[in-house]
């Protein structure tokens, strides 16, 4: 059915799996390179999964302010990684479903390299998913004869389609090609959450006590959680029985939203389509510093809340930023990504040698952490005791409020900014490359004279950082492993 529209919007039935896809010495997945599965006693197996999405519009104007389907029951077929310990004894009960960041035209699991680390101590179960048509055409780049049946087509014929445009048209966008559709995701994102409760996923997780389902995503990705979580998990769960995830938490997402379909525009913050709705599961949005201003999350902030029918955080990372250089280390490997015709995260390409370096990957294992607690134990996380500071919010001189270092104030605090020895930037020098790199910020390392006046020596630093990360612990900031990062990394550092 075309655009009239059905005045409905029961999700699409479920999905089959089919896998593990095998590996080969000419085939194997497209994925990241983070963590050594084999010494961790983890396996990583790749799976496709077919079904039908409904595409879904707004209904009229003033009538609703739900989506209805547009088109119903367009055929799909995408995949998963999954990530398991070899002996189910040693699962945690945690199943964590990652939307994969497609912003660079090709799959990145940006949570499984930023919290790898507490996945496979914990015994966690990692689903990567490939959410978005671009990425699947570079999958079939990657590989044409592994990734062949994969689609997300467009169910529309090209000509009842109002944008986007044809191969060899005259600027051509594959993100908005009129062969595929963006908002096909929704049904796929509540089908793979049934999958990994049911236990219908081609014996992957055969024999494993399933007991908490999450959702996780960065970036676009959290946008596209954002998204469904205000429009979809609800009827999702009233036609599942019961919620399709136990908790979500969308990385660096800002609040933003993504159109439903291809053919419309994201709802607004101010819009009452973009708010979680009611009775929405435990929710936690943890944002760096870039977001407030690159990505207007300040606009989209809102008051944390442990009302059973709202449970809610934000954080905001003071000193981080959008990306890390953490992040450089592990994508998929070069040859890789250049075979499906996408563009490398390299310093040449993307950003400038003085990256942002806060180690986020010591901070985010505590969010998921917490979320287990929350949802697991009724242990609600810890709250921010303020957003991050802003001076003239809403006006052309709008910035945020900084020490004398020049390191934002409020927001979630660490060491690296409570004993610094570095300023931390969001955003790149207005001489890098732009691209994506200026979101990747930059930071400006102290000199041995305002160290030496800071600290006056090595052992008053590290005592220093040690009280900080004691704080972090009390108060469930940072798990202990972690703790033990920033602290050996305190010990190595360089003070007069």
């Amino acid at each position: 059915m075309s655009a009239g529209g059905v005045q409905a919007r029961t999700p699409s039935p479920g999905a089959t799996v089919e896998g593990p896809v095998p590996v080969t010495a000419e085939s194997r997945p497209f994925m990241v390179r983070r963590g050594d599965l084999d010494a961790a006693g983890f396996v990583v197996e790749e799976y496709f999964l077919a079904g039908t999405a409904n595409v879904y519009d707004w209904g009229p104007e003033g009538t609703s302010e739900s989506p209805v389907v547009r088109t119903p029951a367009a055929p799909y077929r995408t995949r998963m990684l999954i990530r398991r310990p070899v002996d189910p004894t040693r699962f945690s009960g945690n199943v964590w479903v990652e939307l994969s960041n497609p912003s660079r035209a090709h799959d990145i699991e940006l949570q499984w390299c930023a919290a790898t680390d507490k996945f496979l101590r914990d015994g966690d179960v990692h689903v990567a998913l490939t959410i978005k048509p671009i990425a699947v055409a570079a999958l079939q780049r990657f590989d044409p004869v592994r990734y062949a049946s994969l689609s997300m087509a467009n169910p529309l014929p090209p000509q009842e389609q109002t944008v986007g445009s044809l191969p060899g048209e005259p600027g051509y966008d594959e993100n908005l090609s009129k062969l595929s559709e963006n908002g096909l995701a929704w049904d796929i994102i509540s089908q793979v959450g049934l999958l990994m409760r049911s236990g219908d996923h081609a014996g992957s997780l055969r024999g494993y006590d399933v007991r908490h389902v999450f959702a996780t995503g960065v970036s676009q990705t959290g946008f596209f959680l954002n998204t469904w979580t205000a429009n979809f998990s609800g009827p999702a769960a009233a036609a599942a029985g019961g919620p399709v995830y136990d908790g979500v938490v969308a990385f660096i997402g800002a609040g933003k939203t993504v159109p439903i379909n291809q053919a419309l525009a994201a709802t607004g913050p101010d819009d009452p389509r973009s708010a979680l709705p009611a009775g929405h599961v435990p929710f936690i949005r943890a944002d760096s510093q870039s977001e407030p201003f690159t990505l207007d999350g300040y606009r989209t902030r809102r008051p944390d809340s442990d009302d059973p029918a709202d449970p809610y955080r934000l954080y905001e990372y003071a000193g981080t930023s959008h990306g890390w250089s953490d992040i450089y280390n592990h994508q998929a490997p070069l040859a890789d990504v250049l075979a499906a015709g996408a563009a490398p995260l390299t310093f040449a390409t993307c950003a400038e040698h003085t990256w942002n370096s806060l180690p986020r990957q010591y901070l985010e294992p505590a969010v998921l952490a917490n979320m287990e607690r929350w949802v697991a134990d009724g242990l609600a996380p810890p709250r921010q005791a303020e957003p991050l500071r802003i001076l003239e919010p809403g006006t052309p001189r709008a910035r945020f409020e900084t020490d004398e270092h020049g390191n934002v104030l409020g927001g979630v605090r660490t060491p690296y900014v409570d004993v610094p020895t570095r300023t931390y930037h969001d955003r790149a020098t207005d001489s890098s490359p732009r691209d994506l790199g200026r979101f990747f910020g930059h930071e400006v390392r102290f000199g041995s004279a305002v160290l030496e006046q800071l600290y006056g020596g090595h052992a008053d630093y590290v005592a220093r950082v040690d009280a900080a990360v004691a704080e972090m612990l009390a108060q469930r900031w940072v798990e202990p492993a972690e703790a033990e990062h920033i602290r050996a990394h305190a010990r190595y550092t360089a003070i007069p």
